[in-house]
């Protein structure tokens, strides 16, 4: 299985007005496989071992749906983006909301 790190123009091209899914729900397919297979230096140096998902978000369009795995650190999670019609992983994009702000 081939993985796809996502430039931050093409995770940026996936949003459009998320909507966050409310409560639990299960997931559209299982992505796990693929998260399975993300080479280690696609995460940093952060820890997103324990498969913690904190959001999921759907954008409006219903394209793709954003699935955010919980880092050790608050605001930086890996985020695997879904094709809902495709129903497989159109890539990953680690987010780090804590970049550029001073410590």
């Amino acid at each position: 299985m081939s993985t796809r790190k996502l430039t931050e123009k093409e995770f940026q091209a996936t949003i459009n007005k998320p909507t966050k899914v409310e409560g639990e729900a299960e997931p559209l397919f299982d992505f796990w496989d693929y998260v399975e297979q993300i080479p280690a230096d696609h995460f940093e140096g952060f820890d997103c071992t324990k498969g913690e998902v904190s959001n999921v978000y759907q954008m409006q369009g219903g394209k793709y749906e954003h699935v955010i795995i919980n880092s050790e650190m608050q605001g930086v999670g890996m985020v695997i983006v879904n094709d809902i019609s495709a129903k497989t992983v159109y890539g990953h994009f680690l987010l780090d909301l804590n970049k550029g702000q001073a410590e």
